[in-house]
């Protein structure tokens, strides 16, 4: 996911890593807050793949910065990260999704569409398993357990809807 993030941030002009850390704070901030441990490394794993490029300026006061650009590749590879790195573990799902939704204005509207496409797909999924859990008689769910089981029912209910009304506004 932070890789997702870091190509969004990157995509309009380069950037220092503290800049790339501090523009994903104010714009994803709600959902994530990622140290300068876990964005270097991602760094590195991008430039592996190809998927930025770096720049060493000095500064008139002899200060040497370290700039960041997406590629061409970086494109590219920002579809394949989007479309393939969801994770079916539950507890990374709506972070995951906030990412997306966040950033799918880099893709290309028919991209778009097909995102929210596969994702219905993924919530109808995840909505019949917490419905199937509810019911079973063997599961012995406490009155806590089943109130987080509703509110995650409701929640994913208010995802579809967004994803409806989204649907209807792409361009």
């Amino acid at each position: 996911m932070i890789e997702i993030l870091i190509l969004y941030i990157i995509h309009k002009r380069e950037k220092t890593l503290y800049a790339i850390r501090k523009e994903i704070i104010e714009v994803f901030g709600t959902f994530t807050k990622p140290s300068i441990g876990t964005i270097y490394p991602a760094l590195q794993r991008l430039l592996k793949e190809k998927a930025v490029t770096v720049t060493d300026r000095i500064s008139e006061g002899g200060k040497k910065s370290s700039y960041f650009s997406i590629t061409k590749r970086g494109f590219e590879y920002f579809k394949e990260l989007f479309f393939n790195s969801a994770s079916d573990n539950p507890s990374l799902f709506y972070t995951q999704l906030q990412a997306r939704f966040g950033t799918m204005g880099l893709l290309k509207v028919e991209d778009r569409k097909e995102f929210l496409k596969e994702f219905s797909r993924k919530i109808d999924i995840y909505q019949f398993e917490l419905e199937n859990k509810l019911k079973d008689e063997f599961l012995d769910l406490d009155y806590y357990q089943r109130e987080l089981l509703n509110r995650t029912l409701s929640e994913l209910n208010s995802l579809k809807d967004y994803i409806k009304y989204i649907k209807t506004d792409i361009v």
